[in-house]
């Protein structure tokens, strides 16, 4: 009988926290969705993560052990998506730095909704993680808005998806993208699918393995390449527009001055000229990205295929 839910669980060096997480989340689950499976995708751990996944997947009827090679979160999840055999599939940390109860209430959102998002942004009090990360986080989601002009809070928490929707969406993202988890709601919204948020409370089980610096920085530039064409569009349009402004400017001075000679102030015509230039390169920088993108969308899914 198919489960009523498939709850994927990314494991990368978690020896430490593995059984006793997974033990309480199977025994929570039991509970509350007796027909479900929990699928562990180990990806290139140097630890013991490995035996013990296949421990638990022998000890226990309802979890399930996929094996990657290289650690790569984003590929985890797509492995674990096409892994599983419900519907209803749910993301969720193997630290259990979110309640468990939202993978109870998700599937009964999916059940009207494609997608499920728990957001830790809806109130103020809902993240509780140190400072650094709330700040981070809140710097990066403005971000988000602002370049994919989006009223999604939160993309980088637990989620929740009907299979049959989020397949195909997946194998346009390459699993080399550190905002794959964004790129992936970008997707499932431009597609038309009826997505709804609901908060989370997300409490820090332990400290962060990546520096936040390096986490910062490779989101920061995908996030930025992904998007080139609209950053082109805010740095390049306002530069030709100030640009072609000083030229009026200048125009209307040498008119009214009825002078045959040259511009009176060359440095600022120089200036105005370099302005429009650079601005239409911008522009035109911003145009190839977008093709590069596109082309990176279906090279992804060609090897995917």
């Amino acid at each position: 009988m198919e489960p009523e839910a498939s709850v994927i669980v990314p494991i990368h060096n978690e020896a430490r926290i593995l059984r006793e997480n997974i033990e309480y989340l199977s025994n929570h689950l039991e509970g509350r969705l007796p027909r479900h499976e929990i699928i562990l995708c180990e990806n290139g751990s140097s630890d013991d993560s490995k035996k013990i996944a296949m421990l638990l997947a022998e000890e226990r009827e309802n979890v399930r052990y996929l094996e990657l090679p290289e650690a790569n979160l984003s590929e985890a999840l797509k492995a674990g998506f096409n892994y599983a055999r419900s519907e209803k599939l749910v993301y969720f940390p193997v630290d259990l730095s979110v309640d468990a109860e939202f993978i109870h209430q998700s599937v009964l959102l999916l059940d009207v909704f494609d997608a499920v998002i728990g957001s830790k942004r809806l109130a103020r009090d809902l993240d509780r993680r140190p400072p650094a990360r709330r700040i981070a986080s809140r710097a990066y989601h403005g971000m988000v808005r602002g370049l994919y002009d989006t009223e999604f809070t939160d993309t980088t928490c637990v989620k929740a998806f009907r299979r049959s929707k989020i397949l195909e969406l997946m194998d346009r993202i390459p699993t080399t993208s550190g905002i794959f988890e964004t790129e992936l709601l970008m997707e499932a919204s431009s597609e038309g699918l009826y997505i709804v948020e609901v908060p989370v409370i997300v409490e820090e089980q332990r400290p962060s393995r990546t520096m936040l610096g390096r986490k910062i920085q490779t989101k920061l530039e995908d996030l930025l390449s992904a998007r080139l064409n609209r950053v082109s569009t805010y740095v390049g349009l306002p530069l030709i527009v100030v640009g072609v402004i000083l030229l009026m400017v200048l125009t209307a001075w040498k008119i009214q001055g009825n002078s045959m000679a040259g511009f009176s102030m060359p440095y600022t015509f120089l200036l105005s000229m370099l302005l429009v230039v650079s601005g239409f390169q911008i522009l035109t920088f911003g145009l190839l990205s977008n093709l590069i993108m596109q082309i990176r969308a279906q090279i992804s899914q060609v090897k995917r295929e």
